[in-house]
């Protein structure tokens, strides 16, 4: 009776969280040029590999932000619709958690293997004449090129925001800490950051800002991006395609 009573006990830790879920079903339909499917809690790469989906472990804040599997990079729904812009909750940052392994699978293992798939792209050519890089992979570029000629459409009051960017592709961790950027990936874009808040200049005395008008977040959203203005660490300049999240 108490072998059986462990073997039960064993088929039932090594099972309990071992099911693809809707999350998984979002991030293949999100890639479905690298992502095949998800079967007995790994996500099956079109190579062949496979990647762990969720591995069972209950993690605090600091933990999500440095060691995230697949799953966890859903554990806060990213708000969108008019009734999004509201200030965020506390720690509520849909999209800060990034499965690191699993963007450098996307978008390349280092520097150099992202700098080779970078594809330049007009930045809003009726307004201005600069030009900027982002990754090819997954269409991002043409996305943001999408991106681009719409802002390039917005009355004049909403230029200011836009015609000046703060970088795309940068190969770096985020200050702080040992966790690569999204601009490593080139899949993110700042806008101009004269015009923008960010959680850190607050100092100390935490307070929820923001000046960049929905409109343009409306525009990047339709098209694959969140916004950074969306998380309670806040920065507003920032926007990420993460078309899963969407």
């Amino acid at each position: 009776m108490r072998v059986l009573t462990a073997l039960c006990l064993s088929l039932f830790v090594s099972t309990s969280y071992a099911v693809c879920d809707k999350n998984a079903d979002k991030l293949i339909k999100a890639y479905p040029k690298q992502l095949a499917a998800c079967e007995d809690n790994y996500i099956i790469w079109h190579n062949g590999e496979k990647q762990i989906f969720d591995d069972g472990r209950e993690k605090n804040f600091k933990q999500l932000l440095n060691e995230p599997d697949l799953e966890d990079m859903f554990k806060t729904p990213y708000p969108v619709g008019k009734d999004s812009y509201a200030e965020p909750a506390f720690n509520s940052d849909a999209g800060r958690f990034r499965n690191e392994e699993f963007f450098k699978r996307l978008y390349g293992q280092s520097s150099k293997a992202v700098k080779q798939q970078l594809v330049p792209i007009d930045w809003m050519p009726k307004s201005s004449n600069k030009t900027v890089r982002m990754t090819g992979v997954n269409e991002v570029a043409q996305k943001l090129a999408q991106v681009s000629t719409e802002l390039d459409e917005l009355p004049a009051e909403f230029k200011k925001y836009l015609i000046k960017t703060s970088g795309t592709y940068n190969w770096r961790v985020i200050s702080g800490t040992n966790r690569l950027s999204a601009h490593s990936f080139a899949i993110a874009i700042d806008i101009n950051a004269q015009m923008a808040n960010y959680w850190k200049w607050a100092g100390k005395n935490y307070r929820y800002q923001n000046n960049i008008p929905h409109e343009i977040v409306e525009i990047f959203e339709k098209h694959g991006f969140i916004w950074g203005g969306k998380w309670y660490h806040y920065d507003t300049m920032h926007f990420e395609y993460r078309p899963e999240l969407l």
